[in-house]
């Protein structure tokens, strides 16, 4: 799946579910903490997530927690998802979109970063791509969700024209592909990605992989791409593909950034 927008880069924006006049009509004895504080002449403190964490390669294992957390942080806010509206309410699931996500945990190329109550904060699901099976044949077909279909045509169609190992030297038989690219909303604004992504270049570098690849679904990874140091070899308008979704502005294009190491 393409790294998304607000999962690099650090952005003030509305929750997926935010609307017009809404209401939170849920209330706690804290909520009357400031006026009591204020009483005495008192400020309360600002609390802050805690700065400790560790990062550690994922497995298979991590299935259950990984789409526990996508479900929450990714899933929604991907442009192309809510283009077509691929999860229709709070409850709604994509099995094809879960399988896709998870679906190369069993590299065991994937890196998260974990707090101290031992839930994720933030990962990266890579995958391993090998120049001697390449293949270039839309799969899209074969997915049951007309919905998911429309996302899977893209990043083929992004796959079919990047032709990335026309872009790589011929030495280069091995490429690790940053698929999915997620920090939970607390701790965005951390520099929590960018560990994960030179965490992420060590184990590329470590599996003898001569480059890695990133595509971009929105305006704001792009731009964080070109920021890590990544070279973009194909970029398409949305509108350009009739059978795209089409997501707000300002994510016009889709593209396919490269580095190689």
């Amino acid at each position: 799946m393409a790294v998304t927008s607000a999962n690099i880069v650090n952005l003030k924006e509305k929750g997926h579910f935010e609307r017009e006049n809404a209401r939170i009509e849920k209330y706690t004895l804290a909520d009357e903490l400031p006026a009591q504080l204020a009483e005495l002449g008192l400020r309360p403190r600002t609390m802050t997530p805690s700065s400790t964490y560790s990062i550690r390669r994922m497995t298979t294992n991590d299935r259950d927690l990984t789409l526990k957390y996508l479900r929450r942080f990714f899933f929604r806010d991907e442009p192309m998802n809510l283009a077509v509206n691929l999860l229709e309410t709070s409850e709604s699931r994509c099995i094809e979109l879960e399988d896709y996500a998870a679906g190369t945990l069993e590299d065991g190329v994937s890196v998260a970063a974990v707090d101290e109550n031992g839930d994720f904060i933030g990962l990266i699901i890579n995958g391993i791509a090998r120049r001697k099976e390449v293949d270039y044949t839309d799969k899209s077909a074969d997915c049951a969700n007309p919905k998911f279909r429309r996302i899977l045509r893209v990043l083929g169609h992004l796959d079919r024209e990047a032709r990335i190992w026309d872009h790589l030297p011929k030495s280069c038989n091995t490429v690790l592909e940053v698929r999915i690219a997620s920090t939970h909303s607390a701790w965005r604004g951390r520099g929590l990605m960018r560990v994960l992504c030179e965490e992420s270049e060590r184990i590329a570098k470590a599996i003898g992989a001569g480059a890695l690849r990133m595509d971009t679904t929105s305006a704001f990874s792009a731009a964080a791409a070109e920021r890590l140091g990544y070279k973009m070899i194909y970029r398409t308008q949305y509108a350009d593909l009739p059978f795209a979704p089409q997501p707000d502005p300002p994510h016009l294009h889709a593209s396919v950034y490269i580095k190689e190491l």
